[in-house]
């Protein structure tokens, strides 16, 4: 006698056993600077920290920044981006804190472009870091980055211990010279952050700039930071009952 479904039953169990549901997840909130629906210096999801009194940090979906009075070319899509705009001296700093639990992958994308009124648009990394008036010398300073940060570091914190990452370090990512007029369009930048991010914890990402030498801008749009998680217990539950399902159909084919 043939247990004739036998077949059925362990394709069904070999099903459960081997497919591995993984469900990516969207860890930044409001990343398309739309939620608010209106020009907002407080965009939600995000948090804001500016030194000095020549500069803005804003959700907006005007072609011009209202600190320093340049062009930009708006919103790389929908209606509204992040625009840090820095009429020098001073700095700005846009993050958001997140928490996740172990991922099997991560990967961080955004859209931004950088526009530097400075003198030939060069770039000056200072080690006063995000200090506009490095320590009181005023030393050319001014140049953006995109960081990672340990949710512990302060937002303006350029100290090798708070820095989990680096994605951007530098100035313009173009250079137009049309009169007054030297807006850049967005660059597209994608990196895979799985090995630095899969135990899981609590971080800071950060967008940030500083200026003394001219006006600078930096416009951000599609900030995204996808996840899958590792799979919760239940989920290898699941996989031991196909496992035990599995092993109890081949043992009656084999004494049937």
């Amino acid at each position: 006698m043939k247990l004739k479904n036998s077949g059925i039953a362990v394709a069904i169990a070999g099903s459960m056993l081997f497919t591995v549901p993984a469900f990516a997840q969207e860890v930044i909130v409001n990343g398309g600077f739309e939620a608010d629906a209106s020009e907002t210096y407080n965009p939600q999801g995000w948090q804001v920290q500016e030194n000095g009194i020549f500069g803005s940090v804003i959700a907006t979906d005007a072609h011009q920044s209202s600190a320093s009075g340049y062009n930009t070319v708006g919103a790389a899509s929908g209606n509204y981006y992040g625009l840090l705009d820095s009429a020098y001296p001073s700095s700005q700093v846009l993050y958001q804190n997140f928490s996740i639990g172990a991922v099997t992958s991560a990967v961080l994308s955004f859209q931004m472009f950088v526009n530097d009124q400075s003198d030939n648009g060069i770039v000056y990394i200072n080690q006063a870091g995000l200090d506009a008036t490095t320590n009181g010398t005023y030393a050319p300073n001014q140049h953006v980055r995109v960081d990672l940060l340990l949710a512990s570091a302060d937002p303006f914190s350029v100290n090798a211990t708070d820095i989990i990452g680096t994605y951007y370090l530098g100035g313009a990512n173009g250079r137009r010279f049309d009169g007054a007029d030297n807006s850049n369009n967005y660059v597209d930048y994608s990196f895979d952050l799985t090995s630095l991010l899969a135990s899981g914890g609590n971080y800071t990402l950060r967008f940030a700039s500083v200026s003394n030498q001219g006006a600078l801008q930096v416009g951000l749009d599609n900030v995204s930071l996808n996840v899958t998680p590792v799979p919760e217990a239940d989920t290898y539950a699941m996989f031991l009952a196909g496992l035990g399902l599995l092993g109890l159909v081949l043992r009656r084919r084999n004494t049937i």
